[in-house]
């Protein structure tokens, strides 16, 4: 798996612009679970996500997460990576959060792989439909 160089402080929109996936970031009910909390899921693809709490948290630059779905979906002990964070007053925050965390996902099993892959085409199903609708 590629692993994204994060040695030189960049501002997350440059990162949202260089995506080596395209990621989902329509209408989710995706929530990450942390041992800080929970937060919502942004956006998402195959090499990682962004997420934001309602209050800020630190966060190591490697840890643990699980992902869960509205559809019953559970990806467990997601070991990720810290790309970037943007906290409270920021005016790039996305929405009504105190912190954002864009991550990538590190040393994925193959079960963790094949249902992130079932998760992600889930996404595209709905954004395929909801695109229908308009």
């Amino acid at each position: 798996m590629n692993q994204l160089m994060t040695q030189e402080a960049l501002a997350p929109a440059f990162f949202r612009e260089r995506r080596k996936s395209d990621r989902s970031d329509g209408e989710m009910n995706l929530i990450v679970i942390t041992g800080r909390g929970a937060g919502k899921i942004l956006d998402i693809s195959r090499d990682g996500l962004s997420f934001g709490c309602l209050y800020p948290h630190t966060f190591p630059s490697i840890w643990s997460m699980d992902i869960i779905d509205a559809k019953g979906i559970y990806i467990k002990h997601l070991t990720v990576h810290k790309v970037w964070e943007i906290n409270s007053g920021h005016p790039d925050l996305t929405e009504k959060f105190e912190l954002e965390i864009g991550v990538e996902f590190m040393d994925l099993t193959l079960r963790q792989e094949i249902v992130l892959e079932v998760l992600l085409n889930n996404l595209s199903v709905i954004d395929v439909e909801h695109s229908c609708l308009l």
